[in-house]
């Protein structure tokens, strides 16, 4: 399933790789995110096989993924395939993720593709994720790196990317759905380490592979504030996913690092004109704390 509520072009390029993939993806849900484009006309070219479904309102990464996983799941799915709608996958990527599935077994959480960069695909945009704690909350293993072996085994990993993620249908009955509380980002760290901790196995295919431009969802959705909101949701839900899932250690780990980051970056981002950068920042984590919903008018999203 992809959900549109960026580029259409990326959105339309995602799709062609999808249909021209060795693995039949039926159903295969575009979710329009309150876009009102692209049309069904340019939809069904790129994706004849493709079931359309229109939101009337911007609901979020998670809001709209779930829109089509609880139709994939009526519809009898027993693995849901999420792709972002900037990314495009390699031919054999989709029959990789289920068949990895198969061999894992009946606790199977999640499986996740390798993503590459599509200002570079010989680099690595990331592998696996690592969940750190520290003010950034988690680190993408491999990210920038070459794409030259280093991270090509199979491997159990705190959390994979939900640029191109399987998603079991056990798991999702088990753990639930996206928390649609995180709107976008950290929503993959979140369900993966919530999966984790029921038993289920979250597992990086590196055979698996897509290339991902990164940024070109929410960006495109914005009023030109793309770079604020992705600020602001990235503090937000650092936050937010703490107070779901930290303990006391893990909880100074991240106020004391958090602590130390944000005079530097006022002081790197004040010297290039930018502070406002970090007050979105500042604003995030105060919001996550409070657990404020998303502001669509201050971010300029739609």
């Amino acid at each position: 399933m992809v959900l549109h509520w960026g580029v259409e072009a990326d959105t339309l390029a995602c799709l062609r790789s999808i249909t021209a993939s060795g693995f039949p993806a039926r159903p295969l849900f575009v979710v329009d995110n309150g876009t009102g484009v692209p049309t069904d006309a340019a939809i069904a070219a790129a994706a004849p096989a493709a079931e359309i479904i229109r939101l009337p309102q911007n609901v979020g990464y998670t809001g709209g993924n779930n829109v089509a996983i609880r139709r994939a799941l009526a519809h009898g799915a027993d693995y849901v395939v999420l792709v972002n709608n900037d990314a495009v996958v390699d031919p054999a990527c989709l029959d990789i993720l289920v068949t990895v599935a198969g061999e894992v077994g009946p606790r199977l959480g999640a499986v996740g593709a390798k993503v590459l960069s599509a200002a570079d695909p010989r680099r690595v945009w990331m592998a696996y994720g690592r969940l750190t704690y520290r003010a950034a909350l988690v680190e993408r293993v491999g990210h920038g790196e070459p794409d030259d072996g280093r991270f090509d085994e199979r491997r159990d990993a705190d959390w994979v990317s939900g640029c191109a993620v399987l998603l079991a249908r056990p798991a999702l009955e088990d753990v639930g759905l996206l928390d649609e509380r995180f709107f976008a980002y950290h929503e993959d760290v979140d369900w993966c380490t919530s999966a984790r901790a029921r038993g289920y196995r979250v597992v990086f295919a590196p055979s698996a592979r897509a290339v991902h431009r990164g940024g070109g969802s929410l960006a495109g959705n914005a009023n030109g504030g793309g770079g604020r909101a992705v600020r602001y949701l990235c503090a937000r839900n650092t936050v937010l996913f703490a107070r779901k899932h930290a303990r006391l250690t893990e909880w100074a780990r991240l106020a004391v690092t958090i602590g130390g980051s944000l005079p530097l970056a006022y002081f790197r981002e004040g010297r290039a004109g930018e502070a406002r950068r970090v007050r979105h920042l500042i604003r995030g984590y105060r919001d996550g704390l409070l657990g404020r919903a998303v502001p669509f008018a201050a971010l300029g999203l739609r």
